[in-house]
C-alpha cells in the first residue's frame, strides 16, 4: 500500500493491457478482414470479370487497368509494400476458358505479411476453384448432353443389332439351301451324259461315213445302170428300126400281090400275120424304150438323190464335228462348274462362318453395348457438381461465431498474470534486499525455505485479488462464462492460483540473483518473452521443430494456458496441468531457498 504507483500499475496496467487486446481482436474469427489486392486484367473479357466479381466478394481491389506497363506497375507497388498482392489476368484468357486450355493467373504477394498473404492466397484459390467448378460443370453439363445423344444412338444400334442378326440368321438360312442345291448338284451323271453323246456322235460319224460310202458305191453303179440303159436304149432303137424295116418289106410285099386273089390269098395271110407281129415287136419294143428312158429319167433324179445324201451327210458330218466341239467345250464347262462348285462351296463355308462370328459378335456388341449405355447412364446420373467435387466440407462452428479475442482470452489472462506476478515479487523482494531485509532474516537464523515460502505465499496472495477482476472482467464483459457459475469460478481461480504460485516462486529466485531492480525487470522479460512465444499464442505448435514443441508445451504457462482452456472453453478435466503448476512452484520455491544463503 506504501507503494501506490505500483499497486496503480498492478490494478490498471493489466485492465488496459485486457481492455486494448480485446479492442484489437474483436473481429468475427468466421471471417477474414478485406485486404486490398490489385488486379491488372489484360483480357478484359467476360470469364475475366466474373473472375474478378468473385475475388471482390473476399476483398477490396485496386484496377490496374489493362495497359502492357500495368504488371511493372503493379508489381512495384506490391515490392514497396503498397499492396498485400496483385493478380495478373493474361490475354486471350476468356478465350482459353472457353477452348479448354488451362490459363495460368501469375499471383503477386508480398509474403513479408506472413499474417495476411496467406488469407489472399487462399481467397484467390478458392475463387479460382469456384470459377473452375462453375467452368467445369459447364463442360461436364455438355458432356452429359453429348453421352445422351450417344446413348440414344447406342439404343438404336441395340435395335438394328436384332435385325442384323434376324438377316444374318435369315442369310445363313439361304446358305444353306443354296449349299444343299449344290451338294445335290450331279455332276458325275452330267459328265456321263455328255461322254455318252460324244460316243453316240462318233458312231454317228462312222454309220455316216458307211453311209457315204455306200451311196458313193450307188452312184457308181448308178452310172454303170446309165450306160447299160443307155445301151439297152440304143439296141432297143435298133431293133425298133430293124422291126419297122421288116413292117415296111412285109407291107412292100404285100403291095406287090393281090390279097384278095386267092391265089395270093394263102401268102397274104401268114404277111399279116407276121405285119401283126412286126406291129406287136414294135409296140413292145417302144414300150421298152420307153420304159428305158423313165428309167433313165429315174437314175438321173435317184443319183440326184444320192447327191442330196451324200450333201446331207457331209452336212451332218460337219455338224457332228461342231456338235464333238460343242460337247468338249460343254465338257470343260462341266469340269469348270465342279471347280467353281467346290469353291463356292469352301466360299459359302467361310460366309457361313463368317455369319456365325458376326451373330455372335452382336450378342458381344450387345452386351458392350449395355454395359456402355449402364456406364453411360450411371455417369450421366451424377450432377456435374458431384464430379468436380465429389467431397465438400461444411463448417460447423462448435463454439459458435465468436469473436477472437474469447478464444484468446484464455491465454491473455495467464500471459498478464504471468509478467505481473515476475514483475512484483522479483522487484519487491530486490528492494528488500536493498533495505537489508534478506541480511537480517539470514543473521536472525529465519530458516530460509520457510522464508522463501512465505514470501511465494504472501505475493500470491496479493496478486489473488487481480486474478479475480480479470475473471470478472471475462465473465461480465467477454462473457466467458456465467458470473453465477462457482464451479466454473472454483476453476478459473484455481487454475490462476496455481499460475501465480509458479511464477511468484520463479520471480522470487530471479530477485535473488538480482542486484537491481532493472536487472530483474530485464530478467523477467528474457525469461517471459520466449515462454510468451512458445505458449503457441503466436505461433502455433504445430509449425515448430519437435524438440521445441515439447518444450513449449512442457513450460508453466503453456500449461497454465491449457489448464484455463480446459476450463473455459473445453469444460473439461485440467488435473495434470495443475499438478505441473504445484510442481513447478515447488521447484522454484526449492531452489529459492537453496539460493538464499548465498
Amino acid at each position: 500500500m506504501r507503494e501506490g504507483r505500483t499497486l496503480m500499475l498492478l490494478v490498471i496496467a493489466p485492465l488496459l493491457v485486457l481492455l486494448v487486446m480485446g479492442s484489437i481482436f474483436s473481429g468475427d474469427s468466421t471471417l477474414v478482414g478485406k485486404t486490398t489486392i490489385g488486379i491488372c486484367d489484360l483480357d478484359n473479357s467476360n470469364a475475366s470479370a466474373f473472375f474478378v466479381r468473385g475475388i471482390m466478394n473476399s476483398s477490396d481491389i485496386t484496377n490496374y487497368g489493362k495497359g502492357v506497363d500495368c504488371p511493372s506497375r503493379m508489381e512495384k507497388d506490391v515490392r514497396t509494400g503498397k499492396l498485400a498482392g496483385g493478380l495478373v489476368i493474361p490475354r486471350g484468357f476468356g478465350y482459353g476458358m472457353e477452348h479448354g486450355s488451362t490459363q495460368n493467373i501469375s499471383m503477386l504477394l508480398d509474403n513479408s505479411r506472413f499474417q495476411v498473404s496467406p488469407s489472399i492466397e487462399s481467397a484467390v484459390i478458392a475463387n479460382i476453384q469456384a470459377t473452375n467448378q462453375r467452368i467445369g460443370a459447364q463442360f461436364i453439363l455438355s458432356v452429359w448432353g453429348q453421352l445422351d445423344a450417344a446413348n440414344a444412338k447406342l439404343g438404336t444400334i441395340y435395335v438394328s443389332l436384332n435385325e442384323t442378326r434376324d438377316r444374318a440368321n435369315q442369310m445363313k438360312s439361304d446358305l444353306n439351301k443354296t449349299t444343299d442345291s449344290l451338294n445335290a448338284l450331279n455332276i458325275s451323271s452330267v459328265e456321263n451324259e455328255i461322254q455318252l453323246a460324244n460316243s453316240t456322235i462318233a458312231q454317228t460319224v462312222i454309220a455316216l461315213d458307211i453311209a457315204e460310202s455306200n451311196l458313193t458305191k450307188i452312184e457308181s453303179d448308178f452310172v454303170d445302170y446309165q450306160a447299160t440303159l443307155k445301151q439297152t436304149e440304143a439296141d432297143l432303137v435298133s431293133v425298133d428300126d430293124t422291126i419297122a424295116n421288116i413292117s415296111n418289106y412285109v407291107a412292100a410285099a404285100k403291095g406287090t400281090m393281090n390279097c384278095t386273089d386267092p391265089l395270093f390269098f394263102a401268102t397274104c395271110a401268114p404277111l399279116d400275120s407276121l405285119n401283126a407281129s412286126v406291129d406287136s415287136a414294135h409296140l413292145s419294143v417302144a414300150s421298152r424304150l420307153e420304159k428305158v428312158r423313165k428309167a433313165e429319167i429315174d437314175l438321173a433324179a435317184a443319183n440326184l438323190t444320192i447327191q442330196e445324201f451324200k450333201a446331207n451327210i457331209a452336212a451332218a458330218k460337219i455338224g457332228a464335228n461342231e456338235s464333238v466341239k460343242s460337247i468338249n467345250n460343254m465338257q470343260e464347262f462341266v469340269t469348270a462348274l465342279e471347280l467353281n462348285r467346290a469353291e463356292s462351296l469352301k466360299t459359302l463355308l467361310e460366309v457361313d462362318r463368317s455369319l456365325d462370328e458376326l451373330v455372335g459378335k452382336t450378342y458381344e456388341l450387345e452386351n458392350i453395348i449395355t454395359d456402355s449405355r449402364s456406364q453411360i447412364s450411371g455417369i450421366t446420373s451424377r450432377s456435374p457438381d458431384f464430379i468436380i467435387a465429389p467431397m465438400l466440407a461444411r463448417s460447423d462452428y462448435l463454439f459458435g461465431k465468436r469473436p477472437f479475442f474469447e478464444f484468446m482470452l484464455p491465454s491473455v489472462l495467464p500471459l498478464i498474470l504471468m509478467f505481473v506476478s515476475l514483475f512484483l515479487a522479483s522487484t519487491s523482494l530486490v528492494k528488500e534486499k536493498h533495505g537489508g531485509t534478506l541480511a537480517r532474516v539470514y543473521t536472525s537464523q529465519v530458516n530460509r525455505f520457510e522464508y522463501a515460502v512465505m514470501k511465494v505465499l504472501s505475493y500470491t496472495i496479493l496478486l489473488i485479488p487481480e486474478a479475480i477482476l480479470l475473471a470478472l472482467i471475462a465473465s461480465v464483459f467477454y462473457n466467458m462464462f456465467p458470473i453465477a457459475d462457482m464451479q466454473t469460478w472454483f476453476y478459473v481461480l484455481q487454475a490462476l492460483v496455481l499460475l501465480i504460485l509458479a511464477f511468484v516462486s520463479l520471480g522470487v529466485l530471479i530477485a535473488i540473483y538480482s542486484e537491481s531492480e532493472a536487472t530483474a525487470f530485464l530478467a523477467c522479460l528474457v525469461i517471459g518473452l520466449p515462454l510468451l512465444f512458445l505458449s503457441g499464442l503466436l505461433f502455433p505448435f504445430e509449425f515448430m521443430p519437435p524438440l521445441v514443441a515439447a518444450f513449449g508445451l512442457s513450460s508453466p504457462l503453456t500449461q497454465a494456458i491449457v489448464s484455463m482452456q480446459a476450463t473455459l472453453l473445453y469444460h473439461s478435466s485440467q488435473v495434470a496441468s495443475s499438478g505441473v503448476l504445484l510442481l513447478y512452484t515447488a521447484v522454484f520455491t526449492l531452489l529459492a531457498g537453496l539460493s538464499l544463503k548465498k
